[in-house]
């Protein structure tokens, strides 16, 4: 209602120039944003130039398929998350969102997780891989939620959020989501790089988003902590092989495209 009240408020030019975006949820999410301004001018920002050029690059990106509003949605978030970037501080003061609990009352958000964890891994044996998805979504949005307040209770936290992001990268991977395994197989691996499981199953989804120089960089990080680790040298092996046929698409498209 507010957001709708702010765009009625605004000029002629400012509801026409957002009109058109209003349809698609990430960029009424981006417009809604304009209500934050510290004077209260929402048209300032829907008669920006730069702002409506943003919008629609981001429009036409949806449109062509080059991009999913979930994609979107993950990268403003991960922008407005960087303490470097402007609007963090706005950002985190809005959506931090953490409880520290007692031993007692951290048991039943821990006994939650772990029964969604559960019910997600049975989806994902039979290859459900949307249903486990969201699983372990819910799981990992309690843990984001949750905090142990002595030392013991603050580890239990850390290893059962780590095992969510584990699970739900596995997920996004078998629907073939890569970019989104990436995000959170990266999470995971910033707390633990030497996870050598977790750095070939990231390499595997470099490899599915077509990135084969960083996929190359996990499988040697793989090696480098077990030189005989038979999986990374097959991911390698493997990954060769698509890299010279990609090679040979390219050298077939361009003798193709010169021959016309």
């Amino acid at each position: 209602m507010d957001f709708r009240d702010a765009v009625l408020r605004s000029n002629e030019e400012a509801q026409r120039n957002v009109a058109p975006f209003l349809r698609t949820r990430a960029l009424r999410a981006v417009i809604s944003t304009f209500r934050n301004d510290a004077n209260g001018d929402f048209g300032k920002w829907a008669t920006n130039p730069l702002v409506l050029r943003m919008l629609s690059e981001m429009q036409t990106a949806l449109d062509e398929g080059r991009a999913s509003e979930e994609e979107i949605e993950r990268f403003m978030v991960n922008y407005l998350s960087d303490s470097k970037n402007d609007g963090h501080d706005a950002f985190k003061k809005r959506t931090t969102r953490e409880a520290n609990l007692e031993t007692k009352d951290l048991v039943g958000a821990l006994n939650e997780q772990c029964e969604l964890r559960c019910k997600g891994n049975a989806h994902y044996e039979r290859r459900e891989f949307a249903e486990a998805r969201e699983c372990y979504a819910q799981a990992l949005g309690i843990m984001n939620l949750v905090k142990g307040k002595n030392p013991f209770d603050a580890d239990e936290c850390l290893k059962n959020r780590a095992a969510c992001l584990r699970n739900l990268g596995a997920a996004c991977m078998g629907l073939k989501l890569y970019g989104e395994a990436i995000e959170h197989l990266s999470e995971y691996l910033r707390a633990s790089p030497d996870d050598a499981r977790i750095l070939c199953r990231r390499g595997r989804a470099f490899v599915g988003r077509g990135d084969f120089a960083a996929a190359e960089r996990d499988f040697a990080a793989c090696l480098r902590l077990d030189p005989y680790d038979a999986e990374p040298h097959d991911e390698l092996a493997r990954l060769r092989d698509a890299r010279r046929r990609d090679r040979e698409r390219s050298r077939a498209l361009s003798r193709s495209m010169f021959q016309s």
